[in-house]
């Protein structure tokens, strides 16, 4: 079961931040785009292969993310409106569904695929950054479910809203 941390650089003039895996290693580099009309973000191999594109939909009624991995796999990812007063995903994948559900105000989620939970996030509070771990229960879903937490902190703690 892979787990990965992601540790966002506190006061940073662009999104970019390092994912490790449980022994600390660097794994994956997320790079976010500062000068460019919605959110764009590219998750790249450590010696910089890129391997999705993460990237905001505009004009759309609800927040919406578009992923694209550089082997044909897309995703789209919806933030729906209700329940009140916690947050989901809607998350459509190579044919599969996802859902991301939990409380953004204590940033614990838990992705499911019908009633089985595939990954769970939770983060840190008491850092100069944000900082999450991602524990993944089906390594197929690794890299989704990181360009997914990747979007989901983009929709609620982006440098837009801070």
């Amino acid at each position: 079961m892979p787990i990965f941390q992601l540790k966002q650089k506190f006061l940073s003039i662009t999104e970019r931040f390092e994912i490790k895996n449980e022994n600390d290693q660097v794994v994956y580099l997320v790079d976010g785009k500062f000068f460019s009309i919605g959110k764009t973000f590219h998750l790249t191999s450590p010696d910089g292969v890129e391997l999705a594109e993460i990237k905001q939909k505009l004009f759309s009624f609800r927040p919406t993310f578009n992923i694209t991995f550089v082997d044909g796999r897309s995703a789209q990812l919806v933030k729906t409106f209700l329940p009140l007063f916690k947050s989901r995903f809607l998350i459509s994948y190579a044919g599969r569904k996802l859902e991301v559900s939990g409380n953004f105000l204590s940033h614990e989620y838990q992705f499911r695929e019908a009633s089985s939970i595939v990954a769970q996030v939770s983060k840190k509070w008491f850092s100069f950054s944000d900082t999450y771990g991602l524990d993944v229960e089906d390594e197929t879903l690794s890299q989704i479910s990181l360009c997914i937490l990747i979007a989901i902190d983009a929709i609620h703690h982006g440098r837009d809203n801070e």
